[in-house]
């Protein structure tokens, strides 16, 4: 079965990957927001890569490299994730996500040792195959060593070797390590897509759903794994915002009394903010169809520009998200930011 039969939204980049299949490059880059399918489509090029018989650039699904790679065993084909993306995601993967044990903290970060066992691994010939693939993912959890120690196996990549790097945010891989790979976009599901995957899915509700995971469908899948706020609380978080500039410190320090995950908080705001902005400039709302007559009251009070300033720490919210001082003190101090640039970008009748 090729991968664009469970998601067909992924045609135009997996199209890209079969043109790829008999002219490798050292190096691919394959980005796009968590639960697009990013990684799986990453996963099945990797499988294409080492497959003795592909079928127009699809692995064959039958071979006897398709058989060690669907028990996690070829040994030409190399997955570098993160402690928290192997728990999620244990080899051999079945395409479902695994909740992550309790009790036990994961990195979420690439480390050097991993980097360097790469080259480590390249530094041998292929096992069966005539080519090798190296998996690595969330690529843009890399720092700066990492970054260095991988860019010299991409400067010099062994003859049919492929690194396959997978980044949520591209933005975070240094522009050394993009301008050698090839890059391959992933772009979410259209509306239609999303919708049709989750009744795939037998999800009840699955036009709310799929707007309470941002239109990223897979993300139904990972609910265990820290990435969506609990229903609840993501309802208190909307009933805040829905208050506007209204919202006081006490119906903030009321609500928020324990600590809340951080990127999921912040992806829920972005949200809400994206709604707002869409609708000041006459544009449909995508995420809140629940909260639209709170989101369109906002947005016809609002000065979009500077409104986008508190979009801006938004942004650098998201990207220090894994390492915020206090989870419970960054969660109120958003909150209230967002009350007081509703205050500062009210338009003057």
């Amino acid at each position: 079965m090729e991968i664009t039969d469970l998601y067909p939204w992924l045609e135009r980049p997996a199209a890209a990957f079969r043109k790829m299949r008999d002219k490798l490059p050292g190096g691919v880059l394959i980005y796009g927001p968590r639960g697009s399918g990013a990684y799986e489509l990453a996963a099945s090029f990797a499988a294409s890569v080492v497959c003795s018989s592909p079928k127009d650039g699809v692995a064959c699904g039958s071979c006897a490299d398709c058989r060690l790679v669907q028990a996690g065993t070829h040994p030409d084909l190399k997955y570098v994730l993160s402690e928290t993306e192997a728990a999620l995601r244990p080899e051999p993967w079945n395409g479902k996500i695994q909740p992550l044990p309790k009790g036990k903290s994961f990195s979420k970060q690439i480390l050097i040792e991993q980097v360097r066992e790469i080259g480590e691994y390249l530094s041998v010939t292929a096992f069966r195959s005539d080519h090798r693939a190296v998996l690595i993912y969330p690529a843009d959890s890399m720092g700066e060593d990492q970054s260095s120690a991988l860019l010299k196996t991409l400067e010099e990549p062994p003859e049919g070797a492929v690194l396959i790097l997978v980044a949520d945010d591209v933005s975070s891989i240094l522009p050394t390590i993009r301008s050698r790979c090839q890059l391959v976009r992933v772009a979410p599901p259209t509306r239609e897509q999303g919708i049709a995957y989750l009744k795939s899915q037998k999800v009840r509700n699955p036009e709310s759903e799929l707007a309470r995971l941002g239109g990223l469908p897979l993300l139904i899948h990972e609910s265990g794994a820290n990435l969506l706020l609990e229903k609840k609380d993501e309802k208190m978080i909307l009933d805040l915002l829905a208050k506007g500039a209204l919202m006081t410190s006490g119906d903030v320090l009321e609500a928020v009394k324990n600590d809340l995950t951080i990127g999921p908080l912040v992806a829920v705001m972005q949200r809400w903010c994206w709604d707002i902005s869409a609708q000041s400039m006459g544009l449909e709302s995508r995420y809140f169809p629940d909260y639209a007559a709170a989101v369109q009251s906002l947005s016809a009070q609002i000065d979009i520009r500077r409104f986008q300033e508190f979009n801006a720490k938004l942004n650098q919210a998201s990207r220090s998200k894994d390492h915020p001082l206090s989870k419970k003190l960054v969660a109120q101090t958003l909150l209230m930011d967002y009350a007081s640039a509703l205050k500062a970008s009210q338009k003057n009748y």
